[in-house]
């Protein structure tokens, strides 16, 4: 037995289902097909990793629930979520470590929040349940509960009001810590995502990079830019390739001291105009893959010095398939 993991899902989690439910909400006439695929969509918006796993069931409760949880009376059922939640990557490596499944369950009704929280508070506080903790706000009451006959298994009852029909959104987060996946499905290589607009064209792309994420941010007097992206080819080439182009920009470029086999190099221009570091790893959720993040921060009133020759193309696309994975 260990014990409950104190809060089972993220704040933003919440809140982003939340604003789906009463936002989406149309009482007896909503489309909840519609309402179900918005939160499906947030929850894998919101997660950051396994999200390929996430299973959504429009209107039904999972059929593997590992208890009879009490849902509201007379209460909408409008979704419910199964996901495993993630490994760390010590645990990543023995299959003999139970994987935590995690379960949301999104309700409404037209009954007050008193009249709801009142019932959660009476029904999880009678054998085999006990609350754990409970707290209010204006807007939002919680109580964390857990399952007296095996403490693997516990959750959280979220609930607020709102929206255009004011009615009560209910949300029902368990874990069960002592779950065990019978087979993770492989990974699967997604098309590369486009480059932000205003990445910089002194920072070529890896040969062969397929982009996974992407993310720009401006500010007085600065932008920054993240990529990420996954490669074939070992870190060490990676690597390589960035301090060779780097240098040949003229930029200084660092050797950083990073943890177990990654590698890292900071780079530099003279004028201090653009700086960032180049990180690579292995690829935990597939080990043939290298992840490689590249984060840049420049002034943008910077002049732009082209390190490619008047005949050639700055390489700010992948410009080769990774196992038949093109680019769009």
């Amino acid at each position: 037995m260990r014990a409950l993991p104190r809060p089972i899902f993220a704040v933003t989690l919440l809140l982003l289902v939340f604003v789906a439910v009463s936002a989406c909400s149309g009482g007896e006439g909503a489309d909840e097909e519609r309402i179900a695929g918005i939160i499906h969509r947030l929850l894998v918006a919101a997660g950051t990793e396994g999200t390929e796993q996430l299973e959504s069931f429009p209107g039904a409760l999972p059929d593997d629930l590992p208890v009879e949880l009490p849902i509201y009376p007379g209460a909408d059922l409008l979704v419910s979520n199964r996901q495993p939640a993630p490994f760390t990557d010590f645990e990543s490596s023995s299959s003999d470590v139970p994987q935590p499944l995690l379960y949301f369950i999104v309700m409404d009704t037209t009954d007050s929040r008193e009249d709801v929280f009142a019932y959660y508070e009476e029904a999880l506080d009678v054998d085999p349940w006990q609350v754990q903790s409970s707290f209010s706000t204006e807007q939002l009451d919680t109580l964390q509960f857990f399952y007296v006959k095996d403490i693997d298994i516990g959750g959280v009852v979220s609930i607020t009001r709102g929206g255009a029909d004011d009615r009560t959104s209910i949300l029902v987060s368990l874990q069960d810590a002592g779950a065990f996946l019978e087979e993770e499905p492989p990974f699967e290589l997604q098309p590369s995502l486009t480059l932000p607009r205003a990445f910089p064209p002194e920072i070529p792309l890896f040969e062969g990079a397929t982009v996974t994420a992407t993310a720009f941010f401006r500010e007085p007097g600065l932008q920054s830019f993240l990529i990420v992206f996954l490669t074939t080819s070992g870190q060490d080439d990676v690597i390589d390739f960035y301090r060779e182009a780097f240098q040949a920009n003229g930029w200084t470029v660092q050797d950083t001291a990073a943890f177990g086999l990654e590698g890292r190099i900071d780079f530099r221009d003279a004028a201090g105009d653009i700086q960032g570091d180049v990180f690579a790893n292995r690829f935990q959720r597939a080990r043939q893959y290298t992840e490689v993040s590249v984060q840049v921060q420049l002034d943008p009133s910077r002049d732009i010095a082209s390190p490619f020759d008047d005949d050639d193309e700055p390489a700010l696309v992948p410009t080769e398939e990774i196992e038949g994975v093109t680019t769009r």
